[in-house]
């Protein structure tokens, strides 16, 4: 992830993939024509550094919404085609800290965002097409762009503590509710999923009647886990990954109405009797 400089947006690299089942091997990545002589193991890095370098050049805050005091979360879906090409642009804004009782103003406020983050995108270099197989393929991307203004002390490059944040991750968003019912919510459905899904692996060779794995998860400003780590046993670390991997997009934690991401560990027991 890039630094957040004042008004620079924050790019967080791992939320670029729109589907995990659309996860190309580091070889078929869209290559930007800066990349092209990075070795073959380095290009999705190289590809993730240029993404984040392109926004950070090209950014600009809307002088109308810095003039009303106005902010936003922009995410910017969109592919890299055949051709190398970037089509199919769609941003969709969310404002932060304020409401709209016009739905006609708020829909001109969101287009300032969209409009200013889709430009970004416009600008994109073409580039050598992703490949599957050999073969050229459209690329889908999704990028969050934040624009806040530097009043705001918050460092949303951070990845922040569930003790930091106003309330948790949620299914349902109910920012009515407190923060320590956000955390009791997120903390029983995270352990009521796991009970429904998680299952002994196979081959176990353990002897004991019970065995923990100890996991931590990152849950991202956009509401989706692309990072997570574990301790214990591989063939049981394998199977809480595939729980993990089965988790619905959240509704993201919130800092002052900003959406952060947040880190969570917990303990993961496997009976064995």
């Amino acid at each position: 992830m890039i630094k957040y400089l004042l008004l620079i947006p924050i790019l967080f690299l791992h939320n670029l993939i729109l589907s995990q089942e659309n996860l190309l091997t580091e070889n078929e990545f869209p290559v930007f024509p800066v990349c092209k002589l990075v070795p073959v193991k380095n290009q999705s890095i190289c590809f993730d550094q240029s993404i984040s370098e392109h926004i950070e050049k090209y950014f600009v805050f809307p002088e109308t919404a810095r003039e009303l005091g106005l902010q936003s979360v922009v995410n910017v879906s969109f592919i890299i085609d055949i051709d190398g090409k970037v089509n199919n642009i769609t941003a969709t804004s969310s404002l932060v800290g304020v409401e709209f009782n016009d739905k006609s103003a708020l829909l001109v406020a969101n287009k300032i965002f969209e409009d200013a983050a889709s430009e970004i995108i416009m600008k994109l270099p073409i580039m050598q097409p992703a490949k599957v197989n050999g073969e050229f393929v459209s690329f889908p991307l999704k990028v969050p762009i934040v624009y806040r203004l530097n009043s705001n002390k918050i460092n949303l490059d951070d990845i922040f503590t569930f003790d930091q944040v106003d309330y948790a991750p949620l299914i349902e968003n109910n920012p009515e509710i407190s923060k320590e019912k956000s955390i009791e919510l997120f903390e029983n459905y995270i352990d009521d999923f796991f009970k429904k899904n998680l299952k002994n692996p196979r081959k176990n060779k353990e002897k004991k009647n019970e065995l923990i794995v100890f996991v931590e998860i990152i849950i991202e400003n956009d509401g989706i886990i692309y990072e997570m780590s574990s301790i214990g046993p591989e063939i049981y670390r394998t199977q809480v990954e595939k729980v993990v991997k089965k988790l619905p997009e959240f509704f993201p934690a919130k800092i002052d109405n900003y959406p952060v991401a947040v880190t969570y560990s917990f303990p993961v027991k496997f009976n064995l009797k």
